[in-house]
């Protein structure tokens, strides 16, 4: 995992907000486990398949479409509203932020799959 700077802490009760929901958890491990941006898609393939605890490459296409959606409209808004990620719309794909940082010592006990 890339060390990053530090940006304004968040309050601790908005990281336990941010963290508290399941596909939130994963999708930041699965960031922190990626350098660089991520194709959403590929995101959501990776939590579709570890929620259905199949191979990645076992996924229905219909699964990774309803995470896909799941992660645009419920989890994206908090987690681009609290800067823990940035958003490049053009190739729809996520980064970590400066916010993510304090997270990193949080997810780092999570296995793989954000759990």
């Amino acid at each position: 995992m890339a060390t990053r700077s530090h940006a304004a802490e968040l309050p601790g009760e908005v990281v336990d907000d941010l963290l508290a929901a399941p596909r939130r958890r994963r999708l930041l491990a699965l960031l922190y486990r990626r350098d660089g941006p991520t194709a959403l898609s590929t995101l959501a393939a990776h939590i579709a398949a570890t929620e259905a605890g199949v191979p990645v490459e076992d996924v229905a296409g219909e699964d990774r479409t309803a995470v896909w959606w799941a992660l645009h409209e419920e989890d994206l808004p908090k987690l681009l509203a609290t800067d823990v990620v940035a958003y490049d719309s053009t190739r729809d794909a996520l980064s970590l932020s400066r916010a993510a940082s304090q997270f990193e010592e949080r997810l780092a006990g999570l296995s793989a799959d954000g759990r």
